[in-house]
């Protein structure tokens, strides 16, 4: 007789967003994995109606911790929209704006949402349980504690600098379609130098020497959560109109890279989510269907979404492959930690530069004021990986459909019509699990690929 235990991890913590998962375990090894998004949001229906300058202020409140990257996706399919000719500087401020998104993001990811899975914390501090495979000595585990510690107050100082030229953060207001609000001034520009400095002194000092402890004392984990090869960005940090960018986007399947996506192959799957089914189709970005939270055979409102009937890993594993042709590791959970980690150096070190070449006081906001299409697409690529906006307005710049596709709909799609699981799911299914009583591998891989439910789920019942 088979002895399967069915295991139900809710809530997964240290995330934004509700996020539940069962898994089925034969002999200790995961055989079967569902993972659950259980919020409903209501972004996409929100806009409908409104003037398409509203979707940078509304979209980034989707979420508090990436909400800079939805409102560069979003001003970006506006720049699409009315044909803005951006001022050279105007890419140049957007994209230490963005940078600045990614530095906080991945050092309180690794510091505040992950360590704390590996590392002993003092008695009163919170987000931890029962003290579970925890290999490091004392010495080595005061040393992280302390980095742990310090990782607050790193991460608000980017934010810090997101807010000399947003006005604000998280949801800033400084960049809007035709460029950026504020210009930068000499004072501005030295002051973000300086927490740039900063950043890349406890990056160096502290971020790459933790993930190489993490590596040493943890080295399995290149051998647990392993997901097939299949990656997709966007891009990151565009530096012209015709959508070009630093970081080059694309799709590698099996060591195979496409440079250019056919983005109306980027489709959306619900066969297991709760919405009402289409008849025989797929839907495209901006298609809403009506939620179905008593659908037979579903289990998440996270939709499926695949590129050509194939689901693809996006985040900083996907940009490394992509990029650098990234092949010492598999894809694994501890890859996807250092892969965050290397990404945030050369991130730091790419500010840097930009500081330097930012003219004080140059033009940086240049728009047109009349739509010069109906529809439009803003693509870039989020902490998390490939973030998609698109929209179709009528002449009076009313919105009449508008649709979103965040890093965490591709890492968390449930089973699709073809039977294939997405990345979250297929890189839980045959893992070992040690104790049954505490799996803790199951929270380690889902936490390794950053995920942001608030991202994945956003629809409600009109």
């Amino acid at each position: 007789m088979l002895l399967l235990k069915r295991i139900n991890f809710s809530p997964v913590t240290r995330l934004s967003g509700l996020l539940s998962v069962e898994v089925l375990v034969e002999k200790n090894v995961i055989i079967d994995a569902k993972v659950k998004g259980n919020q409903f949001r209501g972004f996409e229906w929100m806009l409908v109606g409104r003037n398409i300058n509203d979707a940078p202020y509304f979209t980034e409140r989707i979420c508090g911790i990436c909400s800079f990257a939805h409102g560069t996706a979003s001003s970006y399919l506006l720049d699409d929209i009315f044909e803005d000719d951006i001022p050279e500087q105007a890419y140049i401020l957007r994209n230490i704006m963005l940078a600045l998104e990614f530095l906080q993001n991945h050092i309180r990811h690794f510091y505040i949402f992950s360590l704390p899975d590996f590392i002993t914390l003092p008695q009163g501090i919170q987000y931890q349980g029962e003290t579970v495979d925890r290999r490091f000595d004392d010495r080595t585990n005061r040393r992280l504690v302390d980095s742990y510690l310090s990782a607050f107050s790193v991460a608000a100082k980017a934010h810090e600098g997101q807010t000399v030229f947003a006005g604000k953060a998280p949801h800033q207001h400084g960049i809007v379609h035709g460029g950026a609000t504020v210009s930068p001034t000499a004072d501005k520009i030295m002051h973000v130098k300086s927490i740039i400095h900063d950043l890349i002194d406890f990056i160096k000092e502290r971020l790459l020497p933790d993930t190489e402890l993490l590596e040493r004392f943890y080295g399995d984990y290149y051998h647990i959560g392993i997901s097939s090869s299949h990656f997709l960005s966007h891009g990151l940090f565009r530096k012209d109109k015709k959508g070009n960018t630093l970081w080059p986007g694309g799709v590698l399947t099996n060591n195979r890279y496409v440079p250019k996506i056919d983005f109306s192959s980027i489709k959306e799957d619900i066969t297991h989510s709760s919405y009402e089914k289409t008849p025989d189709k797929d839907l495209g970005p901006a298609e809403l269907a009506q939620p179905k939270p008593d659908k037979e055979g579903a289990y998440t409102f996270v939709k499926a979404v695949h590129y050509k009937g194939v689901p693809y890993e996006v985040g900083p594993l996907a940009r490394a492959y992509i990029l650098q042709g990234y092949n010492e590791y598999q894809p694994s959970t501890m890859a996807r930690i250092l892969t965050r980690s290397l990404e945030t150096q050369r991130i730091a070190e790419l500010t840097d530069k930009w500081l330097s070449t930012l003219q004080p006081e140059t033009q940086v906001l240049k728009r047109k004021k009349k739509i010069a299409r109906n529809e439009g697409i803003g693509l870039t690529d989020a902490p998390r990986g490939a973030l998609l906006h698109t929209a179709k307005v009528d002449d009076k710049e009313k919105i009449l459909e508008y649709g979103i596709i965040t890093p965490t709909v591709w890492n968390f799609s449930p089973l699709n019509s073809y039977g294939v699981h997405g990345p979250v799911e297929e890189a839980l299914i045959n893992t070992f699990i040690s104790d049954l009583d505490n799996p803790v591998e199951i929270g380690r891989i889902i936490r390794a690929f950053d995920p942001c439910l608030s991202c994945g789920t956003h629809i409600i019942r009109v």
